[in-house]
C-alpha cells in the first residue's frame, strides 16, 4: 500500500531557511513566536530579544542573581525542560544581555505575557516543527517545481549516472541501464506511460524472526515482471538491480544471487551495524548478534515518489523521539540540535550525489594515466595545484572576455562596428551635428561597367548610378564606404530632403578616410586589447594557464622514459623564463626558440636546447594544446624531428586550428613547400658560412626563432599581435566587399588563440579518462569555459 503524506494543499511559500534541510528548530521557535506576539508586540526582533530571570531559590537581594539568555535559545530550553519557572522568575524581556534592576524593559511585556508565549510555544512547537518537515518538500522553487519533484528529477539523472560508471566500471551491463531507465520513467513527472515494464519492489529486514522494518529508500528492480511474491530462492537468469541508501547502486543476475549477497553482507558486523543504525537511529541498542532476514513487497507506479514519502514520514516519526528524548535528558538548545541533525542524517537520506562522488572517484582513480599512479605523494600535491591552476585560468580567460566584450552594450561580435560608431561620433560633435545618423540621408552617384560581350574595339559606356541610404548604413557597410572613394557626386540631406550645414562630400569623404586609417583603427585596437584592465587581467591569466600547463607536465614526464638532462632543460627554462637570467646546465647556456611559418611565430610551439646543440640535437620540442595532449617531447636530431612530427599531418591539422583563418591557406602551402625543399636545400653549414649572403626567408619558410624577452610576456605580445592583425585584416577593402562589420566575433578570436580547445581540456587527465567519464558532456557542446569547470571538478576526486 502507498503511504500518504499531509501537506498544505498548495505550494507552500519559500521559508528563510530554504535551503536547509532539515529546517532547524531555532528558525521554527522564532517563526512561531512571531506569529504568537503579532497582536502584542509585532515590531519585535525576536533574534536580538534577550530574556532576563533570577533563580528564584535565592533571597531577593542576592548578588549576582541576574541571568540572561536569547530568546528563541530560552524557549527551545523551557521546551526540553532544562529551563524551568519552578526555580527562576522571569524578570522580562530586553534588547541587550547586559541589564541591571534599572534597565527598562520592552513594553507592553509584563511577567504574564512572556509566561504565556513560553506555554503556547512549548504546547505548538513539536507539532510545528514536525509539519514543517513535510511543508519543506512541497515548497514551490523558482522555474516552478516543487522541491520534492526537482529532488526525485535529481535522483533519477544521478541513477543513470551511477549505472554509467558502473559499466565503465565493468560492475555492471549495458542491459541494466536500459532496464533502469525503463524502470524509472515510471518517477518521471511528465510520463503519461502507465505500462509497468518490470517488477519494483521495497525492502525491509527483520532481526531474529522480529518484525520486519522498512529500509526506507532501499528498492530493487527485476526484467522480469512477476504477478507473485518475488521468491527468494528464484535461480532464473535475469538483470536485477538493488538500491540502498547505504550502498548505491548494485548488479546482479538474478533474485537469488541479489538475497545471497545481502545475507552475506548480514553477517558482518559492521554491516549490521550500520543496517541497525537505519532502521532504529532513534532507538540506539547493543549491537545485534542475530541474522538479517530480508522480505520484499512489491511496488507500483511512481515508485521513487512513494518511497520519497515514506522516508519523509519516517523523518517525522525520528523527531518525534529526539523531542521525547531531548525532553526526557532535559536538553539545552545546542545538544537538541544537534541530536535532531544526526538523527534525521539528510545526507544519506536525501544527498542524491553521495553514492555518485564515491564511484566517480573510484573511476578517475582507475582511469588516471600511469604516471599519475607512479607519482608519490608530494609530487601529486603539486599536480593537483598546477592542474586547479590551470583550469581555472581557463575559466577566468573566458568568464572575463565575455563579462568585458559580451554585455548587450559590448557585444564581441559587433566590436568593429563600435570603432566605427566611435569615429562617427567623433565627427558629429566636431561639426556641432545634433541630428541622430539614421535621419541623416546620403546620395552617392558613381559609374560602373555593365558586362558586355568582347568584342575587339567595341566602345564601352559607363552606365551612372545613384545609391540613397542613411549615414549611419553607410558607414557600416563596407561596400558603400568603398564606392564614396570612386563617387563623382555626394548630397547630404535630412530625412525630409534639406541640406545640413557643415555636411558635405567632404565631410563623408574625411569621415570614411579616417575609418579605413589603419592607425585610427590600430589605437582603437591598441587601447582594449594593450592597455586596458582586461589586457592585463588576459596577460595574467595567460601566463598563469601556459607555466601551470608546462608544470603539469614535467611532473609527468619525470614519471616517464625523458631524458635527465633534456628534463633539467625544461626546468631551467621554466625557473628562468627571460633569457637574460637563465642559468646553465652543465656549463651550458639553454634557449628557447619560437616555431614560425612564412613569418607568423607561433608561440605554442618551442624548441628548448642549448644554444650550439640545435642541429645535432639532442632537442626538446614543447607543443601546448597539442591533439594528442603531450605537452613535451625529446628528438635526437632536429632531422628526426622534421621526418617524424613536423612534416606528419597530425602536427599540421594542431597548428592550422591556433593560425588565423585568412593565413591558412598560405601555411599549408609553406609547410609544403619546405617538405619538398629538404631534397634540394644546400645544408645550413654551408649557408651560414658562404661568401654569399643568402636570405634566410628565401632559404627556409619554417624556421625557428630565438627567444627575445620573457617566454610569457612574449607569447601574450604574439598573439595580441596576432588578434589586431585579424581585426585589421577583417577591415581592409579587399576583405570587406559585401560583408558586414559584425562578422568579426572578438571572443571567438580570443579563444583560437589564447585558450585550448575544449575537447582538449580532459586529456590533461589522460586519454582513458577522457573516453570514459561521461561528466565531461560540455566537450559536446565545444563549451570551454564548462570544460574547464569539469576538469575542475574531475581533479576534485583526486
Amino acid at each position: 500500500m502507498n503511504a500518504t503524506l499531509t501537506t498544505h494543499e498548495h505550494p507552500v511559500e519559500r521559508p528563510s531557511d530554504s535551503d536547509t534541510y532539515p529546517p532547524t528548530l531555532s528558525e521554527t521557535v522564532r517563526e512561531l513566536a512571531h506569529e504568537l506576539l503579532r497582536t502584542v508586540k509585532p515590531g519585535l526582533n525576536i533574534q536580538t530579544t534577550w530574556l532576563a530571570y533570577r533563580d528564584s531559590t535565592l533571597p531577593p537581594d542576592a548578588e549576582p542573581n541576574r541571568h540572561s539568555a536569547p530568546l528563541i535559545d530560552s524557549l527551545i530550553e523551557y521546551f526540553t525542560g532544562c529551563l524551568t519557572w519552578t526555580s527562576n522568575e522571569v524578570l522580562g524581556f530586553y534588547p541587550s544581555p547586559a541589564t541591571t534592576a534599572l534597565t527598562p524593559a520592552i513594553e507592553p511585556l509584563g511577567r504574564a505575557a512572556i509566561l504565556t508565549l513560553y506555554a503556547q510555544v512549548n504546547q505548538q512547537l513539536e507539532q510545528r516543527h514536525s509539519q514543517k518537515l513535510a511543508d519543506y518538500w512541497a515548497v514551490e522553487l523558482p522555474d516552478g517545481k516543487t522541491r520534492s519533484s526537482a529532488l526525485l528529477a535529481d535522483r533519477i539523472q544521478c541513477l543513470k549516472s551511477e549505472c554509467e560508471i558502473q559499466i565503465a566500471l565493468g560492475q555492471m551491463k549495458v542491459s541494466h541501464h536500459s532496464m533502469l531507465s525503463a524502470a524509472l520513467k515510471l518517477s518521471a513527472t511528465n510520463t503519461t506511460d502507465e505500462v509497468q515494464p518490470h517488477s519494483v519492489y521495497s525492502l525491509s529486514a527483520s532481526i531474529g524472526g522480529g518484525e520486519p522494518m522498512p529500509l526506507h529508500g532501499a528498492f530493487a528492480i527485476t526484467r522480469r515482471l512477476r504477478t507473485q511474491p518475488a521468491q527468494t530462492e528464484e535461480e532464473e537468469r535475469e538483470d536485477v538491480l538493488l538500491f540502498t541508501l547505504q550502498d548505491g547502486l548494485e548488479g546482479f543476475s538474478s533474485f537469488k544471487q541479489m538475497n545471497d549477497s545481502l545475507i552475506r553482507q548480514g553477517a558482518d558486523p559492521q554491516y549490521r551495524k550500520s543496517v541497525q543504525a537505519q532502521l532504529t537511529p532513534e532507538e540506539p541498542g547493543p549491537p545485534i548478534t542475530s541474522p538479517l532476514q530480508w522480505h520484499y513487497s512489491s511496488m507500483t507506479g511512481n515508485f521513487l515518489s512513494t518511497l520519497l514519502t515514506r522516508q519523509i514520514i519516517r523523518q517525522q516519526s525520528i523527531f518525534a523521539h529526539a523531542i521525547q528524548r531531548a525532553r526526557a535528558e532535559r536538553m539545552d538548545m545546542t545538544c537538541i540540535e544537534q541530536l535532531i541533525w544526526r538523527l534525521l542524517s539528510p545526507e544519506l537520506n536525501f544527498d542524491n550525489h553521495l553514492h555518485l562522488d564515491r564511484l566517480n572517484s573510484e573511476l578517475i582513480q582507475t582511469h588516471m594515466p600511469d604516471w599519475w599512479k607512479t607519482m608519490g605523494q608530494e609530487q601529486r600535491k603539486q599536480w593537483l595545484e598546477h592542474a586547479q591552476r590551470f583550469g581555472e585560468a581557463v575559466v577566468k580567460i573566458q568568464r572575463s572576455s565575455k563579462e568585458t566584450f559580451a554585455s548587450p552594450e559590448d557585444d564581441s561580435r559587433i566590436f568593429l562596428a563600435r570603432y566605427i560608431d566611435q569615429q562617427l561620433d567623433n565627427a558629429l560633435k566636431k561639426a556641432a551635428i545634433t541630428l541622430a545618423p539614421e535621419r541623416i540621408r546620403v546620395s552617392i552617384t558613381y559609374l560602373t561597367t555593365p558586362e558586355v560581350l568582347e568584342i575587339q574595339e567595341a566602345p564601352i559606356t559607363q552606365d551612372s548610378l545613384t545609391a540613397t541610404m542613411s549615414l549611419k548604413e553607410l558607414v557600416h557597410t563596407a561596400d558603400h564606404r568603398n564606392k564614396v572613394e570612386y563617387a563623382t557626386q555626394t548630397n547630404v540631406t535630412d530625412d525630409k530632403g534639406a541640406a545640413i550645414t557643415h555636411l558635405d562630400e567632404r565631410f563623408i569623404t574625411e569621415l570614411i578616410t579616417t575609418i579605413k586609417d589603419p592607425q585610427h583603427l590600430g589605437s582603437y585596437l591598441d587601447l582594449h586589447l594593450k592597455s586596458s584592465t582586461y589586457a592585463h587581467q588576459l596577460k595574467r591569466s595567460q601566463k598563469d594557464l601556459l607555466e601551470s600547463q608546462m608544470r603539469m607536465a614535467v611532473l609527468e614526464i619525470e614519471q616517464q622514459a625523458f631524458p635527465l638532462k633534456c628534463l633539467s632543460w625544461i626546468n631551467a627554462v621554466l625557473d628562468s623564463p627571460g633569457p637574460e637570467k637563465r642559468r646553465t646546465v652543465d656549463g651550458e647556456k639553454i634557449e628557447v626558440r619560437f616555431f614560425s611559418v612564412n613569418q607568423l611565430k607561433m608561440t605554442n610551439v618551442m624548441l628548448i636546447a642549448p644554444v650550439d646543440t640545435f642541429e645535432k640535437g639532442p632537442i626538446v620540442l614543447c607543443t601546448l594544446d597539442a591533439t594528442d595532449g603531450v605537452v613535451f617531447r625529446w628528438f635526437s636530431s632536429m632531422y628526426l624531428l622534421n621526418i617524424n612530427f613536423l612534416e606528419k599531418e597530425p602536427f599540421q591539422r594542431y597548428l592550422l586550428q591556433q593560425i588565423p583563418f585568412f593565413r591558412r591557406l598560405e601555411t599549408l602551402q609553406a609547410m609544403q613547400y619546405e617538405k619538398e625543399a629538404k631534397h634540394w636545400r644546400l645544408p645550413e653549414v654551408l649557408t651560414r658560412f658562404s661568401p654569399i649572403p643568402f636570405p634566410i626567408k628565401l632559404l627556409r619558410l619554417i624556421a625557428f626563432i630565438p627567444q627575445s624577452e620573457d617566454l610569457y610576456e612574449e607569447n601574450n605580445k604574439t598573439k595580441i599581435d596576432q588578434l589586431i592583425q585579424t581585426a585589421k585584416r577583417q577591415m581592409s577593402p579587399e576583405y570587406q566587399t559585401g560583408q558586414s562589420d559584425s562578422s568579426f566575433d572578438l571572443i571567438a578570436n580570443i579563444a583560437i588563440l589564447f585558450l585550448p580547445d575544449a575537447i582538449m581540456i580532459p586529456l590533461a587527465l589522460g586519454v582513458g579518462l577522457y573516453k570514459t567519464w561521461s561528466a565531461f558532456e560540455k566537450l559536446e557542446e565545444n563549451d570551454i569555459e564548462g570544460a574547464a569547470e569539469e576538469f575542475l571538478s574531475a581533479i576534485g576526486y583526486l
